[in-house]
């Protein structure tokens, strides 16, 4: 038996700096242990970390029958080989598509393998390929026992020397990544950045290495200020993390270090893969969705890569692109779609989502990923990865052409013979179950129906983002009600306002919908101990229809949704409903709409939306559910009212033995708001074009409005006092 092996070399051109060769992770071997010929099988094979392989310049002809790769659980390869070349005890995996039918031919490409849900590189072997039926091995490599496998490491802390740079924990999560907790910096440096290099002491680097992007992937602005924020960097494609000696605030004119965190001379971390659709193919299909979001996609063999780029608030949103529900227009309910973040400290995410109604998910439908118990299907996009630049994150992701989950319709065939197919897309936030909550109601979501023949010549479509300036929307102001004796409260659904409503009034993010109590959004109550209080209630009866099925109850939770959450920390307060006791009260649907003929505008308080919405009641006349509530001194001063199946659509309830002589007014509702240019938009009738141009994206964590007076300008140098 011989140890195969195929080298590639490419040469690229001569530079004044040795280019850094591309890393893979953690070598097992130079080619398989096989009898075959390196024509037939090859391809060098790494850990990538716990549960995933990668296979470098992967060839597999034909020849081999019913090939698909496997695992030993009991024996070594070696052991097997001698012994008849059959192991019944291996275990068969997904092809790199995701799929477990058997692998087609390859020719020098890059596949990565994904262990069984629970399993973990260490538990088997060695890893082969064989025949899938009669478990025969073709060819094969041994897991050592004793294999360090590559996984995230923690470097230290930065040290501080100027302008008050200071981190927590800094973690290199693959080679081109690098999470920084708690990192601080004055930004009073004229010319700093973060910097990269490899020689002894901090100083200024030849290319490629110098000065890096910060988190939002930016590198022509110096930096910022930050204060104690959680961060990750990405390394260029020319840069790895293995071979860089520190990481520094660097500040270039002066040549001036504010202070670094020093890498070990080894690191075993996982190998970043990044955007693979871009690393595998420079050319590909790209569409424009929107301003702000475009999708790529790259069919290779029985699978297809894509990219979504957008233009989002990473620390808050996500990016949804997929299938529609509908053959002939664009439906989101009956959806197939990926939803993919990649948040500020976190790694990328891609999910795959079946949508089965309009709501949150929970046990009566929504919005779910396809592996929750509430979709009972499995999750089949693979290779995630993620780059962020100039401002725009790109995550990329791959699934099987036909999954396994076509069949019970929860995901839709990609047709590459030249069909078009009905897409849709969105951009919204994450909730705190970091799931997708509804998208914002400006730019973000499909609003004609859009057709994408994926099997098309290849076609980029795309133009280049354009800058945009950024607005900060009006917040609404609250409301206060105070229930005095014989008080009754109305509870109904209605508009949430997004970013400008709920959010601006809760600093909870928003699904959409939100409760309204006496026709006002979510306003604050103020009860008194030993008053009895009515609310009338209509939240709709229909358990089996999520979006328009929400109890109405009262709970020590800021969010709410017990039926999602099952928090063993949440406290339910009963009410009674004709006398007896219950959880929560439902009743007849009403929800307050907005008029289909209302111009989209900027609101500029409550009061202006309320002037475009209407009640609109399932049953006329509608039967509301009395549900009476008396507070006591069992209550504690401050609880809520929510919604019992999904979370985040209520507020705050005050309890007080004597109700505050002097209430809170309601403030009067200003007519202008601040661009980023410092002007004013003094019509708020403004359309949603004239909107589009100054990037109004119902957006969280919008730019600040105007530009900062420069301190200390003539003062302030690289270096301090």
């Amino acid at each position: 038996m011989q140890v195969l092996r195929i080298f590639f070399v490419t040469l690229i051109g001569l530079t004044a700096v040795l280019a850094v060769y591309p890393y893979y992770g953690k070598l097992l071997q130079e080619g398989w242990t096989t009898e075959a010929s390196p024509e037939a099988l090859a391809g060098d094979i790494y850990v990538v970390d716990d549960t995933r392989f990668q296979v470098i310049q992967f060839t597999l002809t034909s020849s081999f029958e019913n090939a698909s790769f496997m695992l030993g659980t009991s024996r070594s390869y070696e052991y097997v080989m001698t012994n008849g070349s059959v192991d019944d005890d291996a275990v068969v995996i997904a092809n790199p598509s995701g799929q477990m039918v058997a692998l087609r031919s390859y020719y020098l490409e890059n596949v990565v393998l994904t262990l069984p849900d629970g399993a973990s590189i260490t538990d088997y072997k060695y890893i082969a390929v064989g025949n899938r039926n009669t478990k025969a091995l073709y060819g094969g490599v041994e897991i050592p026992e004793s294999i360090s496998v590559p996984a995230p490491v923690n470097i230290g802390t930065f040290t501080s020397r100027a302008h008050q740079v200071s981190s927590g924990d800094v973690t290199v999560l693959t080679d081109r990544s690098i999470r920084i907790e708690s990192f601080t910096y004055d930004g009073y440096g004229p010319d700093a950045f973060f910097y990269v290099g490899t020689t002894e002491t901090v100083r200024i680097q030849s290319s490629p290495y110098g000065k890096i992007a910060d988190e939002n992937g930016i590198i022509e602005s110096k930096a910022g200020r930050y204060n104690a924020k959680t961060i990750t960097l990405t390394l260029p494609s020319s840069i790895s993390a293995t071979d860089l000696t520190w990481l520094s605030m660097f500040c270039i004119t002066y040549s001036h270090n504010f202070g670094e965190v020093v890498f070990p001379e080894t690191l075993n971390v996982p190998p970043h893969l990044g955007t693979v659709m871009r690393e595998m193919s420079e050319e590909f299909n790209c569409e424009p969705l929107s301003d702000d979001l475009h999708i790529s996609w790259l069919v290779s063999g029985d699978s297809i890569m894509f990219e979504l780029a957008g233009r989002i608030d990473r620390s808050t949103d996500y990016m949804a692109f997929g299938l529609s529900g509908n053959l002939e227009r664009a439906q989101m309910i009956g959806s197939d779609i990926v939803v993919a973040d990649y948040r500020l400290d976190s790694e990328p995410r891609a999910i795959d989502y079946y949508i089965q109604g309009y709501a949150q998910c929970s046990s009566n439908g929504g919005v779910c990923p396809d592996d929750s118990s509430f979709v009972s299907s499995t999750d089949d996009v693979m290779g995630v990865g993620a780059e962020v630049n100039q401002g725009i994150t790109r995550i990329s992701y791959s699934r099987a052409l036909i999954t396994a989950d076509v069949d019970n319709q929860k995901d839709q065939e990609y047709k590459t013979d030249g069909t078009p197919q009905q897409i849709v897309w969105s951009i919204g936030p994450i909730n705190s179950l970091n799931q997708a909550a509804k998208h914002y109601a400006v730019g973000g979501r499909l609003t004609t129906s859009k057709a994408i023949n994926f099997g098309r010549d290849v076609a980029d479509n795309c133009p280049i983002f354009e800058d945009k300036d950024r607005v900060e929307l009006p917040k609404f102001t609250p409301h206060h009600l105070y229930g005095k004796e014989g008080t009754v409260f109305t509870a109904e659904i209605g508009q949430s306002a997004s970013e400008q409503g709920y959010k601006a009034l809760t600093d909870l993010p928003s699904w959409g919908i939100a409760w309204y109590i006496n026709g006002i959004l979510v306003p604050e109550l103020h009860l008194q101990r030993g008053i009895s209080y009515t609310f009338r209630v209509a939240g709709g009866t229909n358990s089996s229809l999520g979006s328009m099925y929400h109890p109405f109850y009262f709970t020590n939770s800021v969010e709410g949704g017990y039926e999602q959450t099952q928090s063993p920390d949440e406290v339910i307060f009963q009410g009674t409903e004709n006398g007896e006791k219950k959880d929560f009260a439902v009743g007849d649907y009403c929800e307050w709409k907005l008029n289909l003929d209302a111009e989209e505008k900027i609101y500029q308080c409550f009061e202006e939306l309320k002037e475009d919405l209407f009640l609109d009641c399932v049953n006329e006349p509608t039967s509301y559910t009395e549900f009476v509530f008396t507070p006591s001194s069992d209550h504690p001063s401050i609880l809520y009212y929510q919604c019992y199946t999904h979370k985040n659509l209520g507020w705050k309830i005050n309890i007080y033995d004597e109700l505050p002589t002097e209430e809170i007014p309601a403030q009067d509702c200003t007519s202008t708001a601040t661009t980023t240019a410092g002007t004013t938009i003094k019509d708020p009738t403004a359309t949603t074009s004239a909107l589009e141009k100054l990037n109004i994206n119902d957006n969280a964590g919008i730019i600040l409005s105007s530009s900062l007076p420069l301190l200390f300008m003539a003062l302030v140098f690289c270096y301090t006092a």
